[in-house]
């Protein structure tokens, strides 16, 4: 409450307490029981599956962790709530619920060593660490991220699981600074 009277405080704790209903009652008409949507849980945006619309946020469970836990408002819906199938309607068989459960799960995102033992593989020359990340990203099997200096980074990966792996998948060529698929 430093610099602000108890008057002005008061103001803006009813402001913001006015505003977050506001929010809430907009999500309320998108969101429905049944539907996924993307929920913020720190500063992490993560899927979740609405169980209940409650007068002060919504109960969800986590796609991934399957943990129960309130959220004050959604981001956005990803998917509608499924239709309900009907007595009526054939079950699917669970072999067949497996794969759509599979399909529905996104791809884990490829590190950079595990990408560039993929161009070694394909390429069957020996190349430095530079030329790995081009061909990576290149080829799509890497997306860049932030990182300023990726060779220097799968340098060091690379050497460390040379070091550490009793077969290690990379090995250092004769040619110097470059590596190749130790198959």
């Amino acid at each position: 409450m430093r610099g602000l009277s108890r008057f002005m405080y008061a103001q803006r704790k009813k402001m913001s307490s006015e505003t977050l209903k506001r929010e809430i009652e907009m999500n309320t008409n998108e969101v429905k029981i049944g539907s996924i949507a993307e929920v913020k849980v720190g500063r992490n945006a993560i899927p979740a599956l609405i169980l209940e619309i409650l007068p002060d946020g919504f109960k969800v469970k986590s796609t991934a962790t399957n943990r129960e836990f309130k959220v004050r408002n959604v981001e956005r819906v990803i998917t509608p709530p499924e239709i309900q199938a009907t007595p009526n309607t054939a079950q699917a068989s669970g072999q067949e619920t497996e794969t759509m459960a599979a399909a529905a799960k996104p791809e884990k995102k490829r590190s950079l060593l595990e990408a560039a033992i993929e161009v070694l593989k394909t390429s069957g020359k020996p190349m430095n660490t530079r030329e790995l990340v081009e061909a990576a990203t290149e080829a799509g099997l890497w997306i860049p991220t932030a990182c300023k200096t990726p060779e220097q980074t799968l340098y060091g990966s690379i050497f460390r699981e040379i070091a550490t792996k009793e077969h290690p998948r990379v090995r250092k060529s004769g040619e110097k600074g470059k590596f190749e698929f130790a198959g």
